[in-house]
């Protein structure tokens, strides 16, 4: 096992990073205290008078409020938006293996796809959604687990 690959696998996976729960309260907070703007412009402009199902009962989402305020303002949240990142920048390596293995900038853009990893595990909703650390050796096969389905 060389150098590089004994290093991604000794660096911490997802499962064994501390959540910061005074952190995920403060970005909840946030959110709901956006929710709350929101909708309270919405009641001020008279936006309850207007509604389609007025007087019906309301069908709530079960999703995250601001997901769902992004979702029907078609804006992808910043974690989607990352991903996407890391997928294009996945296939530069991978290009870049095919073309020059032993080209130094792919070290450079593997360290810094680790650093989005690790910045998307931490935006990410869910643990199901998080991503382990890639190297020379597994960028490959991380690239089609994730990408190509």
């Amino acid at each position: 096992m060389d150098k590089e690959e004994h290093a991604a696998r000794s660096a911490r996976q997802p499962r064994d990073v501390l959540e910061n729960r005074d952190a995920m309260d403060s970005i909840e907070r946030q959110k709901e205290g956006w929710a709350n703007d929101a909708y309270e412009q919405f009641v001020q402009n008279g936006g309850l008078e207007r509604l389609a199902g007025i007087g019906k009962p309301l069908v709530v989402p079960t999703d995250d409020v601001l997901d769902t305020i992004l979702r029907n303002a078609n804006v992808d949240p910043p974690w989607i938006m990352l991903r996407k990142e890391i997928g294009s920048n996945m296939a530069k390596v991978i290009q870049l293996l095919d073309k020059t293995p032993a080209a130094p900038e792919i070290d450079a853009l593997l360290s810094e796809l680790n650093k989005q990893i690790i910045e998307l595990n931490a935006l990410a909703p869910s643990r199901s959604l998080h991503r382990h650390l890639i190297s020379r050796h597994n960028v490959r096969e991380q690239y089609q687990r994730w990408y190509i389905k």
